[in-house]
């Protein structure tokens, strides 16, 4: 009798497990790329906080730097500021007040957006689809054009601890859970004002999905009980606000909102940033009518439940970017393209992209891979403008924690740090008022001397190799000091101011750009520009910049 050898059937699936995916591997390498470019970015970001973070602190602070929960209790900008002023000062408890550390915040909150807005991709998409749609949508999120809200972290603190919990939260509801997804959104509505559209979203989440009444209905209730409330918070609790009345010229608001929506796609021409923003919601529109009318035609309504998701998610961002539009139109046309405005517009491209992907069946999986590869790397080339901006700004921040530590308050209001905030830094430890705390000259600090006597004085331009200049003009203290100079045709160690006892009664920062310099002195070295400050009371005070371990006097008036 012949025997039959009986093989196991190996089914596709595990056949797939065996053979390496390398697309897939290759677009997660790819998702990972700005990602890491962040982190780095955010490695290098100046160590003291930005702009709003002192007066939110402040807030949050008692004079002693004791959390105060009650002062929280305001509207700021038109925001609330519970969770982000709460986030602020627990930063400046436990690690010194540093803009490095709510840049990593930053990057965590923008991880779970990515992986949220992963999750809700459907399952019948191929691992090199869902790939691709990931690789772009952190393209998108980790874009360079994005950038002031990571290397500025109280601001993507401030956005992202109401956006976040938002985006997690529509995804959330995508699957059916509704509670969860409700209790998100409260968290999110008490983190940023951009997030209180979810609740509409959540309530379109359930409706395309087809679940159960009370789904549909509990987020609009919710969502009216958050409107009355901020309308009480608005009319009766403190408030701070910078903002222009906001203009009912609805070219401004569409201009303003369109601005914010295609910011991604150019900061620099603010009519490209417009026309691309209204194309983005044009087609969100679009995608948005698609799926509902899918939801309406009953033998189509899975189709609508596998984009329920996505659609909450565009319809947010939609509403998100008219809110900003209506409420910021009486600034300027052009305010959209602020860089902080980046995140809803790399919001709405992702859904834009998602709706796209989902509701095109038949295209195969090569267009899929480009368009999602192709959007997301043309808007992190384009952020190139926006992102040097936000470099530029990071010497004022070196300038910034030496009129701290001098308590040269003109040079503080001028950098936008208020002078009142400094007894709660020194109560709380915050930097620069750390024990760490250095102008970076090797050496010499704050109250100590340095013999400039016989240092050599530098000449105005035009002669040699060795030269600089204080364009400030006369050197006196409590006023942002800046110039130039240049050693051996190179960028100076470090800037430093001495008075007429050769007591070192200022700092700086070195190394800003300055090509027109490197163009005059014929030198490859563009970074020779410094900024500097001095203490109030300073006596006949100098720019001294050190390089290669010697002194040298900066002119002030470049001899002819």
């Amino acid at each position: 009798m012949t025997t039959t050898e009986i093989r196991p059937v190996t089914t596709e699936a595990e056949s797939s497990r065996r053979v390496l995916n390398w697309p897939v591997i290759l677009l997660s390498l790819l998702a990972a790329v700005p990602v890491v470019s962040m982190i780095v970015e955010v490695v290098r970001a100046p160590r003291l906080n930005y702009l709003d973070y002192w007066s939110v602190l402040g807030l949050a602070s008692s004079p002693t730097g004791h959390f105060h929960p009650a002062g929280l209790l305001v509207v700021y900008n038109q925001h609330p500021v519970v969770i982000a002023g709460t986030l602020f000062w627990l930063d400046a408890k436990f690690f010194a007040g540093s803009n490095n550390v709510l840049g990593v915040l930053v990057i965590l909150l923008s991880l779970a957006i990515v992986v949220a807005m992963a999750s809700m991709l459907p399952r019948r998409l191929s691992p090199t689809v869902r790939a691709a749609a990931v690789a772009g949508f952190a393209l998108l999120m980790f874009s360079s054009g994005n950038l002031e809200n990571f290397v500025e972290g109280m601001s993507g603190t401030h956005w992202l601890s109401g956006l976040a919990p938002a985006v997690v939260a529509i995804a959330l509801a995508h699957r059916g859970r509704t509670v969860p997804a409700l209790l998100l959104g409260v968290v999110a509505c008490l983190g940023h004002g951009s997030a209180f559209p979810v609740w509409i979203a959540l309530a379109v989440v359930a409706w395309l999905r087809g679940d159960r009444r009370w789904k549909v209905i509990s987020p609009l209730a919710v969502g009216l009980l958050a409107v009355v409330g901020a309308l009480i918070a608005l009319a009766t609790l403190p408030g701070s606000s910078a903002i222009p009345t906001p203009t009912l010229s609805l070219d401004r608001v569409l201009a303003v909102t369109a601005g914010v929506v295609g910011q991604l796609w150019s900061s620099q021409v603010p009519d490209i940033a417009m026309l691309a923003g209204t194309l983005t919601m044009i087609g969100l529109v679009l995608a948005i009518a698609l799926v509902v009318r899918t939801r309406v035609r009953p033998p189509d309504q899975r189709e609508s439940a596998e984009a329920a998701g996505w659609t909450g998610f565009a319809v947010l961002t939609i509403i998100a970017a008219a809110m900003i539009g209506i409420s910021r139109s009486g600034a300027a046309d052009n305010i959209g393209e602020s860089g902080r405005y980046a995140v809803i517009g790399g919001l709405a491209t992702c859904a834009l992209l998602a709706l796209v992907v989902i509701l095109w069946r038949r295209v195969s999986v090569l267009p899929v891979v480009v368009l999602a590869v192709t959007v997301g790397l043309v808007t992190f080339t384009l952020g190139s403008g926006q992102a040097t901006n936000v470099r530029n700004q990071y010497p004022d921040q070196g300038v910034l924690a030496v009129a701290a530590r001098l308590s040269a308050t003109n040079a503080m209001s001028s950098l936008r740090m208020p002078a009142t905030i400094t007894p709660v830094l020194k109560g709380l430890g915050v930097y620069p008022f750390t024990p760490d705390f250095t102008i970076g000259c090797g050496g010499p600090e704050l109250g100590g001397t340095l013999d400039v006597g016989n240092a050599p004085l530098l000449p105005g331009p035009g002669h040699g190799t060795s030269a600089g200049f204080v364009e400030s003009g006369q050197v006196s203290g409590d006023t942002v000091l800046y110039g130039w100079a240049v050693v051996n045709g190179k960028r100076p160690d470090c800037v430093l101011v001495v008075d007429s006892g050769n007591h070192i009664v200022g700092g700086g920062y070195v190394g800003v750009a300055r090509p027109d310099v490197a163009g005059a002195m014929r030198t490859t070295d563009i970074d020779t520009g410094w900024r500097a400050v001095a203490a109030p009371a300073a006596t006949k005070p100098q720019v001294v910049i050190l390089s290669g371990g010697n002194a040298y006097r900066v002119s002030v008036e470049p001899k002819p």
